[in-house]
């Protein structure tokens, strides 16, 4: 049995040797091949029985016509439109994702954005936070939002045709509420189809109607905010703060917009080393159900333990105040550990070429969680209120004993 996996997929090599000898022991062999770059080979494919992907990599009819042996596909992302699902199946290849692997990375970069941008402009945005696509990532950045005290509702609409209302958060179907909000953060799959297609669901005639200094942010898929459109608004000097990690025709960037937008980055938002690395992880807690071997998955390693050789992925972020924080506070604590504007300047300094925004994503720093940060306080850690922020924003916290 062969298995063949991207290459940039952490610890692939160390897990699928976990898997090596526990089925050698049964008489089952198992080997591991990786590939570079953003598709396998033909001569790659010709062997695989098993495919582990990342989001970059395109599995479609053509693919699988060089792939007569496989008969299962893994991709470590919570998206799912680069694999064809209808051609998988017609292949009888079993294909899965891992739904909310990376929330937490892109509900941090999300945070990350806005805190940036409110210490810069000296004040949170006033106003109303939208965040379209009440899944994985689209809850953990709303929770990470009202963690900085800001006002949150969420725009499903087909979440709620599907009677699926989740009772923790306010989500609706009210476009106009969207357009009026002054943060809009996107968390969606590209859809061209149904009632409720995504692409371009950010169209001229939306981003107009968008309010002046809205705060625009598109971590989920490139096309779901038309770059044409991006264009118009620029050239009328409207006044929006645009974010943007993903893009149209990825990865190539659309560099003329580069200096208008307010953050640029290199579909890095869900790249933490706890998210990648638990993806691969959760991959082959998904193979081992495939292959009907259930011991191999309680034969593999927690995450915390995998996430040993990266040091920043495992070291604490300690803060002390003695009264309760302010907004700068929280914000400042959210940029220690995850600063949007890093990845900014590592895009813009690049040459804006497709291989250098793959090298950008190749090479991707280790990078932490806000999970890793801990608030040490006085009495007013006591108060439920602060308790429940401290929790949105995924830190911890440790009351000082009084004198």
């Amino acid at each position: 049995m062969h298995l063949l996996a991207d290459a940039s997929m952490p610890l692939v090599a160390q897990l699928a040797e976990t898997f090596s000898d526990a089925l050698h022991e049964q008489g089952i062999p198992f080997t591991l091949s990786t590939f570079h770059g953003r598709q396998p080979t033909p001569e790659q494919l010709a062997s695989a029985d098993l495919l582990m992907i990342r989001s970059i990599t395109r599995v479609d009819a053509e693919l699988l016509r060089h792939a007569p042996r496989l008969k299962w596909v893994g991709t470590a992302t919570i998206g799912t439109e680069h694999v064809d699902a209808d051609a998988c199946r017609h292949a009888g290849v079993a294909f899965v994702s891992t739904p909310g692997v990376n929330a937490n990375a892109v509900g941090d970069y999300v945070a990350s954005a806005i805190s940036n941008i409110a210490l810069e402009q000296g004040a949170l945005p006033a106003g109303e936070v939208a965040i379209i696509g009440a899944g994985h990532t689209g809850r953990a950045a709303g929770q990470r939002l009202r963690g900085l005290g800001l006002n949150v509702h969420f725009y499903d609409p087909p979440l709620l045709q599907a009677g699926m209302h989740p009772t923790e958060v306010d989500v609706h179907a009210d476009w106009q509420r969207v357009l009026a909000s002054k943060v809009i953060s996107c968390h969606v799959p590209l859809t061209k189809n149904g009632e409720f297609p995504t692409y371009h669901l950010f169209s001229d005639k939306s981003i107009a109607a968008l309010t002046d200094d809205c705060i625009l942010i598109n971590a989920s898929r490139g096309a779901v905010v038309a770059e044409q459109a991006l264009r118009s608004a620029k050239q009328r000097n409207q006044r929006l703060h645009v974010v943007l990690d993903v893009w149209e025709n990825e990865p190539q960037i659309a560099a003329d917009l580069l200096p208008w937008l307010r953050y640029a980055t290199a579909h890095i938002a869900g790249h933490s080393v706890a998210g990648k690395v638990g993806g691969t992880l959760r991959l082959f807690a998904e193979l081992a159900g495939f292959l009907k071997q259930p011991d191999l998955a309680l034969q593999l390693p927690s995450l915390r333990r995998l996430l040993k050789p990266w040091p920043e992925a495992v070291r604490e972020y300690r803060w002390q105040t003695d009264a309760r924080p302010t907004w700068q506070m929280l914000a400042s604590w959210v940029r220690d550990i995850y600063d949007i504007r890093i990845d900014d300047n590592l895009l813009r300094q690049a040459t804006p070429e497709p291989a250098a925004f793959d090298a950008l994503r190749r090479h991707y720093s280790a990078r932490a969680e806000l999970s890793q940060g801990i608030v040490v306080g006085g009495r007013w850690l006591a108060q439920r209120e602060w308790q429940n922020r401290l929790q949105q924003l995924t830190f911890s916290h440790i009351q000082k004993q009084e004198q």
